[in-house]
């Protein structure tokens, strides 16, 4: 409790401050925190088509449950060269823009800062967006904490907030070099949310060029995985396979490593 203590001084001392909500378990609990201390926020989200199903359809019920005002701010992500051909650089770029709105409608909204909630136990090295946070002046009050993932769940379920499996931006299913397309994203979104309905934990549905598809999910449910193979294939794959090692870290990339 005492650190959730700090934290409610640290996001008094933002006020009025405006929270980057992404819909997952992380900028969530930052929002609920807002609320359970009284302090002054408002919610603001990003649509940029590159986010899973469900996002920002959990950011909306969170912030009317908790009866904060949430802003969605519409950017389309394919109008920027560097996400649309996939260059080494995507990342970054994406979050650069990304957070680049949300400030711009802070401000617009009478916000002095902008929080978001990456954590003690994001890396640089997967998140290569983190740079934008520091280059446009955003806060993150559970990394200035020292707080990990296990804290900030502890947290969520004490002020009642949903704990989520991690999410991550589409275009992290596609290697870097090969285009990102409305049509692919789709398909693999269509193909997690299949997936998810039936088996637990963190999936991820990388292509892996060509209409091919490397499935990563918790070893444990392999069976259940491979029943569902034929149903994920008929989306409109031409191969789906299963990564051996389950889910990993740093996007399509990963499994060439």
């Amino acid at each position: 409790m005492t650190r959730v203590r700090g934290l409610d001084a640290l996001l008094r001392s933002y006020e009025p401050v405006a929270i980057a909500l992404s819909g997952g378990t992380d900028s969530s609990v930052l929002l609920a925190l807002a609320r359970h201390h009284g302090i002054q926020a408002i919610a603001i989200s990003v649509d940029t088509g590159l986010t899973p199903p469900g996002e920002l359809a959990a950011a909306r019920r969170l912030s009317e449950r908790l009866g904060i005002a949430h802003v969605v701010v519409p950017l389309d992500m394919f109008e920027i060269p560097a996400v649309r051909e996939n260059r080494p650089e995507r990342c970054y770029v994406c979050k650069r823009a990304m957070m680049e709105a949300v400030v711009t409608e802070a401000r617009r909204q009478g916000c002095r800062t902008v929080v978001d909630g990456t954590h003690a136990d994001d890396r640089a090295d997967t998140r290569p967006g983190m740079q934008a946070l520091s280059e446009l002046g955003i806060r993150s009050p559970f990394a200035e904490r020292g707080m990990g993932k296990a804290e900030i769940e502890a947290i969520a379920e004490e002020l009642g907030v949903p704990i989520r499996p991690p999410s991550a931006c589409l275009a992290t299913r596609i290697p870097t070099g090969e285009p990102v397309t409305r049509e692919c994203l789709a398909l693999v979104a269509a193909a997690e949310s299949l997936l998810a309905r039936e088996i637990p934990g963190t999936i991820r549905v990388r292509c892996t060029g060509g209409a091919r598809a490397l499935v990563e999910a918790d070893p444990a449910h392999r069976r259940r995985l491979e029943e569902l193979l034929g149903a994920v294939k008929e989306l409109g794959f031409i191969d789906v396979a299963i990564a051996s090692g389950g889910y990993r870290e740093g996007g399509a990339d990963s499994w060439k490593r």
